[in-house]
């Protein structure tokens, strides 16, 4: 073997062993809509009218929570909000929505800016009845 075929051997398992590791962590990445999913069958949700349960998805994604978060299989996986109803009170949810106090200190700076920017926006109420709802 030349060193010029060991070296296409080379690029192409690395090449291979790449795809193989993006394809395993997505995988397992995906697992959780499904635990998710089944979780949501179990438990009980909060009531909320369907219209505003949409203006609150809507709100969500005009606010720009996509960008960090996701909730329903939409958005970034990196932090997700399903069933964090389940977990938190509303207060609790509007803390953490628009850096709050609490919340604000473990929160990078521009983050915490931009969370605070939308506190006043109109549709905070159906936003914070979408994330009580997604339990």
């Amino acid at each position: 073997m030349t060193r010029q075929s060991r070296a296409r051997w080379l690029a192409f398992a690395t090449t291979a062993l790449v795809v193989l590791l993006a394809a395993l962590f997505a995988g397992l990445r995906n697992l959780d809509p499904v635990k998710r999913m089944i979780t949501a069958a179990t438990t009980a949700a909060v009531e909320v009218p369907h219209s505003r349960t949409a203006a609150g998805r809507t709100a969500f994604v005009d606010m720009g929570c996509t960008v960090c978060h996701t909730a329903e299989g939409k958005g970034n996986p990196s932090h997700p909000l399903d069933g964090i109803g389940a977990r938190r009170t509303r207060e609790e949810l509007r803390a953490g929505a628009f850096a709050g106090a609490a919340s604000s200190d473990a929160l990078p700076s521009g983050v915490a800016r931009v969370k605070r920017s939308h506190a006043s926006d109109a549709n905070v109420e159906v936003l914070l009845d979408y994330l009580e709802q997604l339990r």
